[in-house]
C-alpha cells in the first residue's frame, strides 16, 4: 500500500542533510546501494551496524524516503545518503561503481503489458552491469513467487549468473545475516515466504 503523499516531503528532505542533489555523486566500492528503498528500514539499519560503510538509498517517492530521513536521524547516521530518482536516470547521476546492489520488494507489476517496468528486466540489467565491478553483486529479496520466477529467467537470458537462492530466505543458511525491510517483516509475520538470490554479471 502506497504512502499518503506528503507535499512537503521532498522540501524536508532538503533540510535533512541526507539528500544527494549535487551530481554526478561519486561512489566507490565502499559503497552499497538499495534501488527501492522505501522507508528505509534496512538501510539505515545495515548503515547503523556497519559504521565504517558508505550506504545510499535510492527512492523514486520523496514520502517514502523522507521516513528513511526521519530513521536515519534517529540513528544519528554519518554514513548515509538519499538520491530521490527514478532508476532508468542512475548513470547519468553517479560516477564510479559499487561491490553490492540490493534490490528489496519492487513492484512486481503483474500485467504482461507492463513487464519492461520490472526491476529485473534486461534494460535495468544493463544499468546494474554498469555500476558494479567485475566481482560485484545484486541481491534480490521479493514476497513475490511470480517475480522471482521472471527474475531468474531474466537472468539466464542475459546471461547473468545466480550465485545463491532460496525459496524461504528466513529459514535458510542467509537467514542470520539477514535484515529485514518493513515490508518483509510484515509478510513475515504472516508466513509468507520470501525468496532471495544474488547474482553477478
Amino acid at each position: 500500500m502506497r504512502l499518503k503523499n506528503n507535499p512537503l516531503a521532498m522540501k524536508n528532505l532538503e533540510n535533512s542533510g541526507f539528500l544527494i542533489n549535487d551530481f554526478p555523486y561519486s561512489i566507490n566500492t565502499n559503497t552499497i546501494l538499495e534501488l527501492g528503498m522505501g522507508k528505509g528500514e534496512m538501510i539505515t539499519e545495515l548503515a547503523f551496524q556497519n559504521p565504517n560503510v558508505n550506504y545510499v538509498g535510492i527512492e523514486k517517492y520523496a514520502t517514502a524516503a523522507e521516513k528513511a530521513a526521519k530513521k536515519a536521524k534517529k540513528l544519528n547516521l554519518q554514513n548515509f545518503k538519499i538520491i530521490v530518482c527514478d532508476i532508468k536516470d542512475l548513470l547519468n547521476l553517479l560516477n564510479g561503481q559499487v561491490n553490492l546492489i540490493w534490490l528489496t520488494f519492487s513492484d512486481p507489476w503483474p500485467k504482461k503489458k507492463h513487464f519492461k517496468r520490472r526491476l529485473t528486466y534486461k534494460t535495468f540489467l544493463e544499468i546494474y552491469k554498469k555500476l558494479l565491478t567485475t566481482n560485484g553483486v545484486v541481491k534480490f529479496k521479493t514476497d513475490n513467487d511470480k517475480l522471482f520466477e521472471f527474475t531468474i529467467e531474466s537472468l539466464k537470458e542475459f546471461g547473468a549468473k545466480i550465485t545463491k537462492k532460496t525459496l524461504d530466505l528466513h529459514k535458510s543458511e542467509w537467514a542470520n545475516t539477514n535484515v529485514m525491510t518493513g515490508y518483509e517483516k510484515k509478510w513475515s509475520e504472516k508466513n509468507k515466504n520470501i525468496n532471495f538470490l544474488e547474482f553477478k554479471f
